[in-house]
């Protein structure tokens, strides 16, 4: 029964009555659901959008509880989701009802004075209420759109312009709070056709105007940037070759036959999209080749074709033989140390795709379009999974230290054991206390680090701020680095010190660093904070995941004792003073407390 509800709800043609039966059945069947709470507020009704925003949250494995706001009451939404612990805030402002009929006032001539004035209120409006929701982990506001389809307006008109200056300063507000990002209503709207989009009798009755296939795409979109209410944090882009970066085949077309060009159709297509792949990769997105091919073809298209925007230096693994597309990605996923689930793949080829949905399910795939007209969509979805929630500086500079990685990974080789190995790589960590420049990649960090994470727990920024303002708590961050580069802020510890003992609340690191000692080398750092707030114990938790096996014994290498445990979890202690000698002597660490 399970499986047939998903079938339904995975339909596209499921009616409104077969998505709200079966949307009530798994939510209350589907025991392994993961709760999340949204909040939704607007200035039109939009009731009915909860049924499909519930509809795309189970895809993920996600029990959505909505609450709708009241009607064009923002501030005071706020307020009320915040006290509600909501984990996600939507804000959809309808454009043509910011004033009645605006879209009409403004194009009979509504007095300018006014048009600023609302625009002014607007803006501040919006800025206090970004503000007051920092305690919300993540909050997505939709772009401004027309109501009525522009299609047949010839030029720019006074609607437009108008609707471009509050755009702006739409942006400009969301551009100040970093927890916020922007939802595109505009390519939504494009995407389901601007007549299928908006229902103007609900809209004049009932200031309704969404009709259903709209209100699913937002559904579908809102999960999607919320990366499937935080059940996927994709790190990788795997990408086919023949009629995906390029037109045509190379080991058939040659060089000089393949369509990659940015003047000419469809060329231009392709060489577009691989600047937008290029732009992900500027922002921490690791890009790879997976592709059926002759090594040799591909390289000289890397180095020689004189259009092709991405070369070798962009792409940290390239896997070009004649395996099957599943033990490459596979591959891929090792030589990273990443799961599966953090890579996306694109590909021409349905019967590939169809081969690796079946062998290796955990990667998402996406295809390429017969219509290549269609593509640039597909690249924006592409994209959407990749900057959903923003991009740390820490972040963006991931593709070189993925590349660092595998260099060192080749000098291991010239080592007869791997303690000669580490030592030789000139480790350093700068070990920071509440550094508040480092809150956006710590909570980054959490939310993204699974196997080497002793409770898996996350945090917002909001709370990584409010942990570094208490007087009895402590984050700690660690940023490494050896001769190869810096890796970066790669470990996040949280400590709670209280009486006699400090409690380890999470101690977390990224897999780039582990197995080089890292791990060990800062606890006599935290054993002397804890003695000097006259803590003699050091508690930790191990807290079992499906993803942390890797960590179940880390206590134990460390030296704690178990002091109880229970299924699922491990609680250790250790004495202050028997952390107080530092291990992993070959690290050298600078503590900034």
């Amino acid at each position: 029964m399970i499986d047939t509800a998903r079938d339904i709800l995975a339909d596209p043609a499921a009616t409104f009555l077969q998505i709200q039966k079966n949307v009530v059945f798994l939510e209350q069947a589907d025991a392994t659901l993961r709760p999340v709470k949204l909040g939704l507020s607007s200035n039109v009704q939009v009731d009915r959008l909860a049924l499909f925003l519930r509809r795309h949250a189970l895809a993920h494995g996600i029990r959505l509880d909505v609450s709708v706001g009241l009607y064009d009451s923002l501030a005071q939404d706020v307020e009320t989701f915040l006290k509600a612990g909501v984990d996600v805030l939507l804000v959809l402002p309808f454009f043509d009802n910011l004033l009645p009929a605006f879209e009409a006032q403004i194009a009979s001539g509504l007095d300018e004075r006014v048009i600023s004035a609302k625009e002014a209120e607007l803006s501040e409006r919006y800025r206090l209420a970004f503000a007051a929701s920092q305690g919300i982990p993540t909050v997505l506001v939709g772009e401004f759109h027309r109501a009525w389809d522009p299609a047949q307006i010839r030029q720019a008109d006074r609607v437009s312009d108008v609707l471009t200056r509050f755009q702006t300063m739409l942006t400009e507000a969301v551009a100040q709070a970093p927890h916020v990002a922007r939802l595109d209503l505009q390519a939504m709207l494009r995407s389901v056709g601007a007549s299928q989009a908006i229902d103007r009798r609900f809209y004049a009755q009932a200031k309704a105007p969404y009709a259903l296939p709209m209100l699913n795409e937002i559904g579908r979109r809102v999960a999607e940037a919320t990366r499937g209410y935080g059940a996927h944090y994709f790190k990788v882009l795997a990408l086919d070759c023949d009629n995906t970066l390029w037109g045509g085949v190379i080991g058939e077309d040659l060089i000089d036959g393949i369509k990659l060009s940015p003047f000419e159709y469809p060329g231009n297509i392709f060489w577009r999209t691989q600047l937008e792949f290029l732009g992900l990769e500027q922002n921490g997105v690791v890009l790879c080749l997976c592709t059926k091919n002759n090594p040799a073809d591909v390289e000289e298209v890397l180095e020689k074709h004189p259009d092709m925007p991405i070369r070798s230096r962009n792409l940290t693994v390239k896997k070009v033989n004649w395996d099957d597309k599943s033990t490459n990605l596979r591959a891929i996923a090792t030589e990273l140390n990443v799961g599966l689930d953090s890579l996306v793949f694109l590909d021409d080829s349905a019967f590939e795709l169809e081969g690796v949905q079946s062998q290796v399910p955990e990667v998402r795939t996406f295809q390429v379009p017969k219509a290549l007209s269609d593509y640039p969509r597909v690249v924006q979805e592409i994209k959407t999974l990749f900057l959903a929630g923003g991009i740390s500086a820490e972040s963006a500079a991931k593709t070189q230290q993925y590349k660092q990685k595998a260099a060192a990974e080749s000098a291991r080789a010239q080592f007869a054991t791997q303690e000669e190995y580490v030592a030789s790589l000139q480790l350093q960590v700068e070990l920071a206390r509440d550094a508040v420049a480092n809150v956006a990649r710590i909570s980054e960090l959490t939310q993204k680090s699974n196997q080497f994470n002793l409770t898996t727990r996350r945090y917002t920024q909001a709370e990584v701020q409010a942990v570094i303002a208490s007087e009895d708590q402590a984050v700690y961050s660690l940023t490494v680095s050896d001769k190869f580069g810096s890796a970066g802020l790669t470990g996040v510890g949280v400590v709670r010190f209280g009486g006699e003992t400090a409690e380890v609340e999470a101690f977390l690191m990224s897999c780039r660093v582990i197995g080089r000692g890292v791990e060990f080398a800062i606890w006599s750092h935290i054993a002397r904070d804890a003695a000097r707030r006259g803590c003699t114990h050091v508690r930790g938790r191990f807290i079992r995941s499906a993803k942390n096996k890797l960590v179940e014994d880390f206590y134990d290498r460390l030296g704690f004792e178990v002091e109880r445990s229970s299924e699922g979890e491990t609680i250790y202690i250790a004495a202050v003073s028997a952390l107080a000698s530092p291990q992993s002597t070959w690290i050298d660490v600078r503590y900034v407390g």
